[in-house]
């Protein structure tokens, strides 16, 4: 009788053993949710540490959360470094990739925006690195590369953009932009209509096609298209951007010759 009581006591002691680190852990974590609905960030950071600590094998949700409460307290880069580790711990945590590819993704597009390309280049291409199926990094970085004269390159991420999210226009546009840029107008038109399809009054998406139209030798359907384009402009109360579409058709595609006036 008194073997089976000591092995009955051994059993509960060792299950305490291993639940324990699981279940403080899992105290901690509410105590930091608690503490972060009441905005008490510091304390709320503290309690995820400890549950960190407590469990660092199952810490990617703590990390995540120390590293949104830092960017709320101005602290971009301590949570970037908490983002980092949660992935380290679980790779597949979505919040952490999604936020740590942001942190790159507005690094990249500020030193843009100041004409440093290179650490743009970095910055984005960290921005794709860590969350390739997210759209708008492929994008962002895709007009870095065109800004600096990289076409090829611009082109190749803007495909990439639009193969990860086929209704963000704003790509789809570039892509067919960059297309008549490199003299690939078959390619150009479908990505055009692609655009109007969802957007019939982009008045850009018209006359990028009026441009790959008249490349491939079909005048009328490139008329057609500058005159949407006009129309367009003209509509939004862009009278300027209209003449200037006017201009450039004018060059390329000669007005209609009128028959001769009445007497």
């Amino acid at each position: 009788m008194g073997k089976r009581l000591l092995w009955r006591v051994v059993f509960v002691l060792m299950c305490c053993l291993l639940w324990r680190p699981w279940a403080v852990a899992e105290d901690f974590m509410a105590k930091g949710q608690e503490l972060e609905m009441r905005t008490l960030y510091g304390p709320a950071i503290a309690a995820y540490r400890r549950a960190i600590e407590e469990d660092p094998a199952n810490a990617a949700e703590a990390h995540y959360r120390i590293g949104m409460l830092s960017n709320k307290l101005g602290n971009s880069e301590g949570a970037a470094r908490e983002f980092r580790a949660a992935l380290q711990v679980d790779p597949r945590h979505a919040g952490a990739r999604q936020a740590l590819a942001a942190f790159h993704l507005n690094r990249g597009v500020a030193a843009r925006r100041q004409q440093r390309f290179d650490e743009a280049l970095h910055e984005l291409q960290q921005a794709v690195s860590v969350d390739p199926g997210s759209s708008t990094p492929h994008l962002e970085l895709g007009q870095t590369y065109e800004e600096a004269g990289r076409v090829a390159e611009a082109v190749q991420e803007y495909h990439a953009a639009v193969q990860a999210d086929p209704k963000n226009l704003a790509a789809q546009l570039r892509l067919a932009q960059g297309y008549n840029t490199q003299q690939q107008f078959a390619l150009a038109v479908p990505a055009f209509q692609a655009v109007l399809a969802e957007n019939p009054d982009k008045a850009e998406a018209y006359a990028g096609l009026g441009i790959a139209y008249f490349h491939q030798g079909q005048h009328e359907e490139a008329r057609r298209a500058f005159d949407m384009a006009i129309r367009k402009y003209l509509a939004a109360g862009r009278r300027d951007l209209a003449l200037r579409i006017k201009a450039e058709a004018d060059a390329l595609l000669p007005p209609t010759p009128r028959g001769p006036a009445r007497k």
